[in-house]
């Protein structure tokens, strides 16, 4: 066992036993809290291999479908459902990290009830259902809406649970609140269209994309679907007779990952993208590039916009005319476009959908369907009434759950002060966070992976979700838990008495519509599938104009403002209690474990600040401080803060870290005219990173399409290298040679791929401090270089690239290794034996992609943190040097399969988990000894594009990169 366990070998064979019965439950009934002995054996289990169970990710509102890979009934792996029309197979980092809030171990383990004197004592079921439905039944009684629950929403079957049961307590105050939601954009669809439903995108139908403010490639709506339109969408393919890629241009504040990868970033001030957008309308209508049939009054349209000529536009946005009239002129030559908008401010949805609209890409590029799902969260006003109606005093009994208002709401709603108003306040949950620090009665809640659920993203899907494993503490579904109380201190009969009876009558219901008439071969049929995937339908548009007979009103500008925008990890903020999502480094500013204010060097100069200093950012809501980070990659007169950090409760991982940027912002807002400034304090801002440039080496290459489309290969800056002159003979591979093909262009940096490394090899975190020493021990990483001043003008915004172990013929690393830890193995991969490792770190040192980690520790795995342990791949211990091998187990896995079978191994049998996370489908794995793998054919298919990174060391990678791609500054 490893050093501090405290668990004896006996100990670990009983409960490995007990996991295996668990295990042989397929998800739909519950396991049995017996002993079963492997003398007999189960049928449905075979120790050691795994079984795969359909269900749905729940940590973000995109409801991507997922498969949890159990061994011996214990969740190991998340990956994405291939089934799924949303995820095709694909699951982002914060689906991935989905494990680590199972497994957390601040998890709520009993009910708790908080004295008089605020201590937390522990209490079990019975009396605290008692409790709560004692409380219930007395606010039933006091009069009408006397109760009120407070929750995320988690679907559709749920939504129905909380409602009824809300209702059967004589009350119909049931809130469902996301503190990241869609409102101005359902406010633009009800104002053009007279419906509240959200459209759909395809960006792989369109020839240009302007995005005014969408983070589409990190938070906004469906990131993992829309990255993979995104990769088609940037792929070259004749259009028009010509080899190109598709044109995208950003409108935002700051250069986030998704501004990265566009074409052109177009800086302005935050509310500004408003402005624009409406400039560029303004251009598109006064030069007749509008389509004939859009149905709009082009004359009352284009007075509706006068106030947005481009000469007006440019004097308050700073923006220059020739950009405006470029944009309008490039979005309305396109054969296919789309404007997608992303800001708080439902004027800049408007204007996006216009744009649409008049340059008819309504059902080519955007698209409403009919069956549209209900609306799952509720409008600002009906929250609003309900948090007045704590705080005046009408509402005896708040059940929270799934929310966390007391960090994300704005300071205006005085939620905290609400909830004291409140005689009883019951929060179930998972870890406890700031909002449970004020409730009366704490109730430990079944993780999603731990429940029946199902999800409605958008019309024609429909998510299942099941439990995959039996529940890891003494916790319950919050569907349950409703029910239980509501059939106790209620008389209203509700139809269902669980919420696994509750979710399979709604899928019942839905029977007919399947192929399948049988009502129990659905329900099995779904459940594997995961979901219930129709065709969709286009829905109808009506078309209001009034709203455009008057004019449209111009943004209010700033001179300091501060921007708050949703960490790509840590998203509102529910993800800072992952320490995969704490360690996984933000894209571009590759900072972990922490809140930081960029700043652009030209803002920083009057400010009096550097990088490191702590400043107090000051709106009239409220004051933050943090350190900041000077960077070009902010507008100069804005502040960016991420969301997501400040916690003061929500488990170790998430406590005390950073700072709360919901705080100082206005409801609804993610923008605010502020004040700043510089304290006495410094705090370093921690990075993985080394260097930003990449000086010349040829780490990540890039091209344009203009060289591609003309056969040209770039140049390099690295010195000639004549030769080479071998020292061995070439490595001879008589059966397999494992290789890798990884496309730079389609590449976002999302980072997938590096959480689920973490997850399918046991890859420990570190923390803060351990980044600060250099001691990360992520096996894949995600290099962002910025071009340097003399390349600027050719090459993209940014390189990004991800990198891991080249799995070099001739290896740095094996041949200085004292004790043959490090060698080469008969199928191309520079194998690592662990238990021969003597931590010398030669390998290391020796490494120039520096891509092997040494434990400095030995690992800590809080319990249950340890149950998430991948039992294929050995947990490393102190002193060993550890590095990404292609995900042999995997490889050795599928061997064993083909030589059980008796059949040669197929090409695509082997996915490797970095390759299995990608959305965008950047990675492809085989064999290079094989001519027509996927593979070799994408290397084939792209041989101007293919580079191997530092080439001129002669260390012979497995790894083929495939040139970025970017467009040439002033080409059309």
């Amino acid at each position: 066992m490893r050093e501090g366990s405290s668990i004896s070998r006996r100990s670990f064979i009983k409960l490995a036993a007990t996991a295996g019965a668990a295990a042989a439950i397929p998800g739909c009934e519950p396991a049995a809290r017996k002993l079963i002995p492997y003398v007999v054996p189960d049928e449905n289990v075979v120790p050691g291999v795994p079984s795969f169970f359909a269900t749905t990710c729940n940590e973000c509102p995109a409801g991507c479908g997922v498969v949890a890979r159990i061994r011996e009934g214990r969740v190991v792996k998340l990956e994405g459902n291939p089934a799924d029309p949303i995820g095709q197979g694909s699951l982002c980092a914060r689906g991935q990290a989905a494990l680590q809030g199972l497994y957390n171990p601040d998890r709520l383990r009993h009910p708790q009830v908080r004295g008089g004197d605020g201590t937390l004592r522990t209490a079990s079921w019975d009396e605290a259902e008692k409790m709560l439905a004692d409380k219930l039944a007395a606010a039933a009684k006091a009069g009408k809406d006397r109760v009120a629950f407070f929750g995320a929403p988690n679907g559709p079957t749920f939504q129905k649970i909380a409602v009824a049961c809300v209702g059967a307590h004589n009350s119909s105050r049931a809130i469902f609140y996301e503190a990241i939601n869609n409102e101005p954009a359902r406010v633009a669809a009800k104002t053009l269209f007279g419906r509240r439903d959200l459209p759909a995108y395809r960006i792989d139908q369109a020839e240009v994309l302007i995005s005014f403010g969408a983070d589409f490639l990190e938070t906004w709506q469906s990131p993992v679907e829309l990255a993979r339109q995104y990769s088609i969408f940037r792929t070259p393919q004749k259009r028009r007779g010509a080899l190109t890629i598709g044109r995208a241009m950003y409108v935002g504040p700051r250069l986030s990952m998704t501004a990265s990868k566009c074409d052109e970033w177009i800086a302005t001030a935050p509310g500004a993208q408003a402005d624009v957008a409406w400039s560029v309308l303004n251009v598109l209508v006064k030069n007749g590039m509008v389509s004939k049939s859009s149905g709009f009054d082009l004359a009352a349209l284009g007075k509706a916009v006068e106030n947005f000529d481009p000469a007006a536009t440019s004097a308050r946005t700073g923006v220059p005319v020739e950009t405006l009239t470029r944009l309008a002129e490039t979005f309305g030559k396109a054969d296919g476009a789309l404007a997608l908008a992303g800001t708080d401010d439902s004027s800049a949805h408007l204007a996006a959908m216009i744009l649409n609209a008049v340059t008819g890409n309504f059902s080519k590029t955007i698209m409403f369907f009919e069956g549209a799902p209900a609306e799952d969260t509720s409008t600002p006003d009906e929250v609003d009434a309900t948090v007045d109606a704590m705080r005046g005093g009408e509402i005896d009994v708040a059940f929270v759950a799934g929310a966390n208002p007391v960090f994300t709401m704005p300071p205006s709603a005085r939620i905290a002060e609400a909830l004291q108003k409140v005689p009883f306040v019951v929060w179930a949950g998972g870890v406890p966070d700031e909002t449970a620090a004020m409730a009366n009665l704490l109730l430990p809640a079944h993780h999603p992976l731990e429940s029946w659920r199902d999800t409605a993203p958008r019309a024609g899907i429909r998510g299942l979700g099941q439990p995959v494993m039996q529940p890891v503490f003494d916790s319950k579904p919050l569907g349950d838990i409703l029910l239980t109380t509501a059939a106790k201190s209620s008389s209203t009969k509700l139809p269902w008495t669980t919420t696994a009876e509750a979710v399979k009558t709604e899928w019942l219901a839905l029977a007919p519509k399947a192929d399948d008439s049988a009502s129990e071969d659905f329900w099995t049929s779904v459940r594997r599938e995961g979901g219930l995937f129709e065709e969709q339908h286009l829905a109808a548009l009506n078309l209001d104009t009034s709203p455009f007979k008057a004019p449209v009103p111009a943004a209010a500008q700033m001179e300091l403002s501060v921007y708050a925008y949703p960490h790509i990890f840590l998203y509102d903020g529910r993800g800072a209690d992952k320490p995969w999502l704490q360690e996984l480094p933000e894209p571009v500013t590759q900072l972990v474990w922490d809140t930081w204010a960029e700043i652009h060097p030209e803002t920083a100069r009057k400010l009096g600040v550097a990088t490191d200093d702590i400043i107090e950012i000051k709106t009239e809501h409220g004051a933050i401080e943090a350190p900041v980070l000077v960077e070009s990659t902010v507008r100069p007169g804005v502040i960016a803060v991420p969301l997501g950090q400040g916690h003061r409760a929500y488990g170790r991982y998430a406590k005390d870290v950073g700072a709360n940027a919901w705080s100082i912002l206005a409801a609804g807002a993610t923008y605010s005219a502020v004040t700043a400034r510089a304290t006495a304090a410094t705090r370093k801002l921690v990075s993985p990173l080394g260097k930003s440039d990449m000086m010349g080496r040829s780490i990540v290459e890039a091209m344009s399409i203009e060289q591609l489309a003309t056969g040209v290969i770039p140049t390099s800056e690295t010195e000639e290298v004549t030769g080479p002159f071998e020292m061995y003979p070439k490595w001879n591979y008589a059966g397999h040679k494992w290789g890798m093909t990884i496309d730079v262009n389609a590449c976002t940096g999302c980072s997938a791929c590096v959480t689920a490394c973490y997850a399918e090899n046991n890859v420990p975190t570190v923390g803060r401090d351990g980044v600060d020493n250099g001691r990360i021990m992520s096996w894949i990483r995600i290099e962002r270089y910025f071009p340097n001043e003399k390349e600027a003008a050719a090459a993209p915004q940014l390189y990004l690239a991800p990198m891991l172990c080249q799995q070099c013929d001739h290896a740095p690393c094996e041949p200085v290794c004292p004790v043959f830890a490090s060698y080469h193995t008969e199928e191309g991969l520079n194998g690592q034996v662990y238990n021969r490792c003597v931590g010398t770190r030669y390998c290391e040192n020796n490494c120039p992609y520096k891509v092997r980690r040494f434990n400095w520790f030995v690992p800590e795995w809080p319990a249950p943190l340890n149950l998430q342990l991948n039992p294929d791949v050995t947990v490393r211990g102190a002193g060993v040097m550890e590095k990404c091998t292609f995900c042999v187990q995997r490889i050795q896995f599928a061997e064993l399969n083909a030589k059980t079978e008796d059949r040669q191994l197929r090409d695509g049998e082997i996915i490797t988990a970095c390759q299995q996370a990608c959305p965008t489908r950047a990675i492809t794995f085989g064999d290079s000894n094989d001519p027509a793998s996927a593979m070799m054919r994408r290397r084939d298919d792209n041989k101007l594009r293919n580079y191997r990174a530092l080439e001129e060391l002669n260390t012979q990678p497995a790894i083929t990169y495939l040139r970025d791609l970017y467009r040439e500054k002033g080409k059309a």
